[in-house]
């Protein structure tokens, strides 16, 4: 009885031994399966918590390419009444730059989709110009209404402009009534984007000479 009870002992590692070895290569496949359907469940999860985060900022704060980071909502509304706008004033003001974004934010999609739009953009730099003069409005509310031209008149101008041109290249047959509109309307959005780069140049070049006559003045 003993000999037989040490030989039970003896084979109890190794049958613990060959059953977990049966688990492994039985189940080994499923077990992997499970443990590679975890992974990507929990990655999963973490990535919807952070979309769910993301969504949840404020709409300015997603727009780094319009928001000037060095001031907060409240700040700007400060700057805006030391600007000697009222509460009044300052809603006009609001929405006015808010539809000049979204006629930006129009304007880059157009562009993304057309590479006759985006060789303009190489060339002139209109779109960034564009995007640098929002900037300085914001930043400076009392260059409001120098800004007229730019903001009611050249960037709806520009978008419609660059509708107008993708539209006519998905035209089926090309006439050459048609190519020659096309090459009108393209010289036409080159010379918009030329002339919102100069405006945005002559923003420079004042303040450049705002310092210059101050320097000539210190001496």
């Amino acid at each position: 009885m003993r000999t037989g009870r040490k030989r039970e002992e003896k084979n109890m590692p190794v049958s613990l031994f060959m059953n977990h070895q049966d688990m492994m290569f039985g189940y080994g496949h499923l077990g992997i399966v499970n443990v590679i359907f975890g992974l990507v469940l929990f990655f999963l999860i973490i990535k919807m918590i952070i979309g769910i985060s993301f969504m949840r900022k404020n709409p300015d704060e997603r727009e780094e390419g319009y928001k000037d980071k060095g001031m907060s909502k409240k700040e700007n509304i400060e700057r805006y009444h030391e600007a000697g706008l009222s509460d009044t004033d300052n809603k006009i003001f609001r929405e006015n730059l808010s539809e000049a974004k979204e006629n930006i934010k129009t304007w880059e999609k157009l562009l993304k989709k057309e590479d006759d739009l985006q060789v303009v953009e190489s060339v002139t730099g209109g779109l960034e110009a564009s995007k640098q003069t929002f900037k300085y409005i914001v930043q400076n509310p009392q260059e409001l209404t120098k800004q007229n031209e730019f903001l009611y008149k050249d960037l709806p101008n520009m978008v419609k402009l660059s509708e107008k041109f993708i539209e006519m290249k998905k035209q089926s047959v090309r006439t050459e009534e048609i190519n020659r509109d096309l090459d009108e309307t393209l010289l036409l959005i080159k010379t918009l984007s030329h002339s919102i780069s100069k405006n945005y140049h002559e923003i420079l070049m004042d303040d450049v000479n705002v310092i210059k006559h101050q320097v000539d003045f210190d001496k």
